[in-house]
């Protein structure tokens, strides 16, 4: 099932950062992959990276590790 919205997941976030929270977007993209819009549960710290808690991040769909109901 590509359509994850409503779906509570974890998943990877620019190919190694841990993410979760709660799809509020599933789309298809241009070409045919599917990427989902994810709420965050919680921050991201990385040297790179800052996200509060509830910002959204896009992440692939083959970068999906878990899907919770």
């Amino acid at each position: 099932m590509w359509n994850l919205e409503g779906e509570s997941v974890k998943a990877t976030y620019l190919g190694d950062i841990p993410v979760s929270g709660k799809v509020t977007l599933s789309r298809v993209k241009y070409g045919g992959g599917v990427s989902h819009h994810v709420r965050l549960d919680h921050e991201i710290k990385d040297l790179c990276v800052y996200r509060a808690a509830g910002d959204t991040v896009i992440v692939d769909h083959k970068d999906v590790e878990q899907v919770f109901s």
